[in-house]
């Protein structure tokens, strides 16, 4: 009996050996199978610099201004009988504006005319009297006395003419002054005083306001580099001996390109047309005027706007800009080694042509910059790096 117990003890006990034999063989299976196992590099996009033509430009902001801005005024006391024009359509110069009533100027030259009339008939026979009485003194039949008298009336009489004619010039003049007409071509303002209302009374009115905007200007203060810059330029290409500031060469004006707030395009052409004779010394700048035709009427006075001047072509390195990153010590960019590490690359950065950048320093043709995930890339930790692919053709 008690060998059965023993034998029966031992299966048990070989039984348990066995299971936990076959534990542990699947926990290592298990363990093997959930080892840590490092995740792949984060990918990226990278392309190299390209190297191109770049033309360099000088870029300022101004506000757009009108060639002409000029006041329509009462030159002449009165009420206003008429508005002859609709608010902020276009004039052509010579055009009616404003009527003033004319009736009492209308009087005054008739006055002026029969005034004139009168001192001619007065002169007349004065000049009649003096010779009549020179003849007399000379035939001595009459006193030297009355010969000298009567030509003093005569030549007083002449003067009245003078005075008469002036007078009635004048009248004249008032009476043109109640027709008001556009002094020059543009976009008129509403009219400030109504029909009915005395004006001229104390001082001319403003009535109206006339600004032409054909051409259009815009006025730049460019800093004193630029414009040693500029100077330089001309020296180099050997024009010294330009007839005028602002001009390549005699007569022919630097052009410049105009952008409104709202374009990323340079697309309104113009040139310079005036440049100051001295620089302000308190600003350390040169004013600039540029002119656009403006034909089409979209340059508005007062509008912001942004102008450049094209200058040098130079063949340089470029990359998109938006792959550029900066920081307090400047501009860099995130660079993928031989070895795909990540490399920050310190960079001096020069004119932006269109999407792109010049990159004056920091880069070479042969250098895989990241363009696309650069958020995902870290100073030497690895990526896995594919390049860019081409812009199809006509882009």
């Amino acid at each position: 009996m008690h060998c059965k117990s023993r034998r029966q003890a031992s299966l048990r006990s070989a039984a348990v050996l066995l299971a936990v034999l076959s534990l542990a063989g699947g926990c290592k299976k298990e363990d093997k199978a959930n080892a840590y196992v490092a995740p792949e590099p984060p990918g990226v996009i990278v392309a190299n610099p390209v190297e191109r033509d770049v033309v360099k430009y000088l870029t300022y902001t101004g506000t757009i201004e009108a060639s002409e801005t000029v006041e329509v005024r009462a030159r002449v006391q009165g009420f206003l009988e008429s508005v002859d024009f609709k608010a902020g359509q276009k004039v052509k110069k010579g055009d009616l504006l404003f009527t003033i009533d004319p009736r009492q100027y209308v009087a005054a030259v008739d006055q002026a005319k029969a005034a004139l009339e009168a001192a001619e008939a007065t002169f007349l026979g004065a000049q009649n009297d003096a010779k009549l009485a020179r003849e007399l003194a000379d035939q001595r039949a009459g006193p030297e006395i009355d010969a000298v008298i009567k030509a003093a009336r005569r030549d007083v009489a002449k003067a009245e003419i003078a005075r008469a004619k002036a007078n009635l010039a004048q009248a004249q003049l008032n009476l043109d002054y109640c027709t008001i007409r556009a002094p020059i071509d543009g976009h008129i303002t509403t009219n400030y005083v109504d029909v009915g209302n005395l004006v001229g009374r104390s001082e001319p009115t403003l009535l109206a306001t006339i600004v032409a905007t054909a051409p259009a200007y815009v006025s730049i203060d460019a800093n004193e580099a630029d414009v040693l810059e500029v100077k330089r330029d001309s020296e180099r290409a050997g024009n010294t001996d330009k007839g005028e500031r602002g001009q390549l060469t005699p007569g022919n004006w630097r052009p410049c390109e105009l952008a409104l707030a709202d374009e990323t395009d340079f697309k309104v052409k113009g040139r310079v047309d005036y440049v100051d004779p001295q620089l302000n010394a308190q600003t350390g700048t040169l004013r600039v005027r540029t002119q656009y035709e403006n034909a089409n009427d979209t340059l508005v006075p007062g509008l912001f706007a942004r102008v450049r001047f094209p200058m040098s072509t130079r063949k340089s390195l470029v990359v998109p800009d938006a792959a550029l990153l900066s920081d307090q010590q400047g501009r860099y960019a995130m660079v993928v080694n031989d070895k795909n590490e990540v490399e920050a690359r310190r960079i001096k950065i020069g004119t932006l042509d269109g999407s792109m950048r010049v990159v004056e320093e920091g880069l070479k043709p042969e250098d895989r910059v990241i363009v696309l995930g650069v958020l995902k890339a870290r100073p030497g930790s690895k990526v896995t790096p594919k390049a860019q692919e081409p812009a199809p053709a006509g882009r």
